[in-house]
């Protein structure tokens, strides 16, 4: 009895280890970078998030959408300019080819967060799960920063 138990815990514990080697594995294919969300504006529930989303692997990935506790309603938008006025749509999901990287800016695609349950403040980090079509949710750590942060951080990163 206690040869077979030691046996059973063996064997889960080395499934346990080939399904978080496979997580891992699928995980490096999608690299995030540079990722943010914006503070919260005083007297609003509404924000965003920007970041870099690039695909390492060999195959198209597809961006369905993000979850996070900080809010019920995340959507992918996009800014686009409708007889010369720049307006905002929701768009069901962004296709990131193989090899490529998608970055979700101000004024292009971005993740519109709604309801926001409490103010986002400069220097918090949000958990927020990328969720893919045919692919493992990416979990990431996502800091805030002021819309002077983001300017700086702009400002630095084009410097390099």
């Amino acid at each position: 009895m206690n040869k077979i138990c030691l046996m059973t815990i063996a064997m889960f514990f080395t499934l346990l280890n080939i399904s978080n080697s496979v997580f891992a594995h699928e995980n490096r294919n999608i690299v995030i970078d540079a990722a943010h969300i914006r503070a919260s504006i005083p007297g609003t529930n509404v924000t965003s998030a920007y970041m870099s989303i690039e695909n390492k692997s060999v195959k198209t990935i597809v961006l369905t959408g993000a979850s996070s506790a900080v809010s019920d309603r995340i959507e992918i938008h996009q800014h686009v300019m409708n007889n010369g006025m720049m307006s905002m749509r929701q768009v069901k999901q962004l296709i990131i080819k193989e090899q490529e990287q998608v970055i979700l800016q101000p004024m292009g695609y971005h993740l519109m967060i709604f309801n926001v349950k409490k103010p986002l403040l400069p220097e918090d980090n949000i958990t927020f799960t990328l969720h893919f079509a045919h692919q493992n949710d990416v979990v990431v750590s996502i800091p805030v920063q002021s819309i002077k942060q983001e300017k700086q951080a702009k400002k630095q990163h084009h410097h390099h």
